[in-house]
């Protein structure tokens, strides 16, 4: 149990590398080391396609939305917001650009994509139309 605990909290050698809690337990959602991707939710009704993502910290015109390729991209970058008056002592928030990709179903109607950010939140409906039924009979016929 103490290897396991070690494992998971740290506590090995202290000449050795510090090691990232996403290393120890090789679940990258512990990883803090300032990289940003917004944590999403995407559900899907029986007439959209909804995805809400967080975004704390931002501005509306701080996030960048784009269609290339039936991929939704989501950009954004986060600014440092502390002033330099003083010495920083802690800072544990994360700053910098992501990119988040998405690949969109053939239903989605991409000239009716939508996007509202309040709060620090975003959300993106995607409206879906009928799916096309690719599927056909040919008559064959003689000469």
């Amino acid at each position: 149990m103490e290897t396991l605990m070690s494992r998971f909290f740290g506590g090995g050698s202290p000449f050795l590398p510090m090691e990232t809690a996403a290393q120890r337990t090789g679940f990258p959602s512990l990883d803090m080391t300032g990289a940003i991707s917004p944590a999403i939710d995407v559900q899907e009704t029986d007439s959209a396609i909804v995805l809400t993502a967080e975004l704390p910290g931002l501005e509306e015109d701080d996030v960048e939305i784009e269609i290339k390729d039936r991929r939704l991209i989501l950009r954004g970058q986060k600014k440092i917001a502390h002033d330099e008056t003083g010495d920083l002592r802690v800072s544990e928030r994360s700053y910098g650009s992501f990119s988040r990709a998405m690949s969109l179903p053939d239903t989605v109607e991409i000239d009716k994509i939508s996007a509202e950010f309040d709060k620090g939140v975003l959300h993106i409906e995607m409206p879906k139309s009928e799916p096309q039924n690719p599927s056909r009979k040919i008559k064959v016929s003689s000469k």
